[in-house]
């Protein structure tokens, strides 16, 4: 390759990244991630197409459902304020009715995950029927007189 073909190649190149880059933001073709601190949670979303993807937001707390459905529930609050202030703070620019439409959009429509999980007491029946199996157990690794007592004991109050 010669000088010419070189800075041809390397001009078009900057013009087809600089097309793509603004067809890429206008239209938001790529999916963006943003992860924002908010009412003391780290609330993580994506958005595509100018429109939050339901789906990925709190993704950081799938194996907790109770801090899931906070998070959520912060995130619903999040987008809320986040169209009212872009409401009542008009910017010009096609990024400002770009977001503007976006949160305002997910403040409408995103259903937060309501969910409170907690680990219920055990009834009596659940422990005695613990016990006689820890018990049985125990008479299966040995059969002393004492184990053999305790089961009888134990499977006796499960009855």
């Amino acid at each position: 390759m010669d000088v010419f073909e070189l800075v041809f190649a390397s001009y078009l190149e900057a013009v087809s990244n600089t097309v793509y880059k603004n067809f890429s933001d206008v239209y938001g073709t790529e999916i963006q991630a943003q992860v924002v601190e908010y009412d003391g949670m780290n609330i993580s979303y994506s958005y595509q197409l100018w429109r939050i993807q339901n789906n990925s937001v709190c993704g950081l707390y799938d194996s907790d459902l109770n801090t899931k459905s906070k998070c959520t529930m912060s995130a619903k609050n999040m987008f809320g304020e986040m169209c009212t202030y872009l409401q009542s703070n008009k910017k010009p620019g096609w990024q400002y009715s770009k977001l503007k439409n976006m949160y305002c959009s997910a403040a409408t429509n995103y259903k937060p995950i309501i969910a409170r999980v907690t680990i219920g007491a055990k009834s009596q029946s659940q422990k005695s029927k613990e016990e006689c199996s820890v018990a049985t157990l125990r008479v299966m690794q040995s059969a002393s007189a004492a184990n053999l007592a305790a089961k009888e004991k134990a499977c006796t109050k499960n009855n």
